[in-house]
């Protein structure tokens, strides 16, 4: 579908749905605008053929068994769901959020909590990867993004970020952008944030160019990704903890927590990161309509996604091996 007709699409659903849809139970205001998506799968033909052919890769370099067209259809109906991120479960009533939510594992997250160093809470883009941070808001924890700047969230989110400082959300917002000591100062800050034991969310599956990042295989393909997760894990001493956050019918979902873990200083950075694009590609292996934009990443073959793609990786893992400076020699993160 053409950019343009995305984004009138998007400015009618937030200027005169999501108003309404707010006020309904999630249950029918979910199974809405997933319909919406297979009624434009169903009769946008660009849009179909988009789809059916990144599944139908996708299926392929995983040797997958998946029904291809009714994982295309349901992916763009969820796909829908995904673009909405978090704002169908806005709004004042706090149980009628919390109420969408099946929680497995939430006392790994509280065992990781108890330590009081703070949490790594290692997040990734399959399903609603923006609702583990829903919940901690409406469960009044205190946490921080490691992330570029998520676009189109709830009110709730967008206020809760706009707390600004050296231990306010903007200051922790990164940027492709930025050159120079932001890689560093991102640490510094982070590091700050787990010593007053907050929760950072961060993300294992950022594709990010950059001095540090690792060259790792995901749903077939080499790309490269940032390992600032675990360089700030190693750093702090704080506990790991993973998440994933399945979109499930009839507008729940379901936040696994697992069990926290520590990085040991001498860890091979390269590996970890390989390690849980593992875990990530094996749940959409089995649930495919969770995969939101992955399927996508092997059809795009703009500049910017062309520095990120490796063509030929190399065996020799040493090159890739970031040291824990960020390639800058800051006295504060020696000490």
């Amino acid at each position: 579908m053409r950019r343009s007709g995305m984004n009138l699409r998007k400015w009618l659903m937030n200027t005169f749905a999501v108003p309404v849809l707010r006020r309904m139970p999630i249950d029918r205001a979910t199974n809405f605008v997933e319909s919406i998506g297979r009624w434009e799968y169903d009769r946008v033909p660009e849009l179909r053929r988009h789809i059916d052919q990144a599944v139908a890769e996708a299926a392929q370099r995983m040797n997958a068994s998946w029904d291809l067209s009714t994982t295309a259809r349901n992916l763009s109906g969820r796909l829908t769901r995904w673009r909405l991120r978090d704002v169908l479960l806005d709004g004042p009533d706090a149980d009628r959020a919390l109420n969408a939510f099946e929680i497995v594992g939430g006392e790994h997250l509280e065992q990781a909590m108890a330590e009081q160093r703070g949490v790594v809470l290692l997040s990734n883009h399959f399903g609603g990867h923006i609702l583990p941070a829903h919940w901690m808001l409406r469960k009044n924890l205190d946490f921080r993004f490691l992330t570029e700047r998520p676009r189109h969230l709830s009110k709730s989110l967008e206020t809760y970020f706009s707390s600004t400082g050296t231990m306010g959300q903007q200051e922790m917002f990164v940027s492709r952008k930025k050159k120079g000591n932001d890689g560093v100062a991102s640490i510094i800050r982070s590091l700050r944030v787990l010593k007053s034991r907050y929760i950072i969310l961060v993300a294992s599956d950022v594709r990010w160019l950059d001095n540090q990042s690792v060259t790792a295989q995901f749903l077939g393909e080499h790309w490269k990704f940032t390992p600032i997760w675990a360089i700030l894990a190693q750093r702090s001493g704080a506990p790991v903890v993973s998440v994933y956050c399945s979109m499930l019918p009839g507008g729940t979902h379901r936040l696994e927590f697992a069990e926290p873990r520590h990085i040991a200083p001498n860890a091979d950075i390269s590996e970890l990161v390989q390690q849980e694009l593992r875990q990530i590609e094996a749940r959409v292996l089995a649930d495919p309509e969770n995969a939101n934009d992955y399927f996508f990443w092997a059809l795009d073959h703009s500049p910017a996604a062309a520095e990120l793609r490796v063509i030929t990786p190399s065996t020799d893992t040493s090159k890739s091996m970031p040291s824990p400076h960020f390639g800058i020699e800051s006295p504060v993160l020696r000490k």
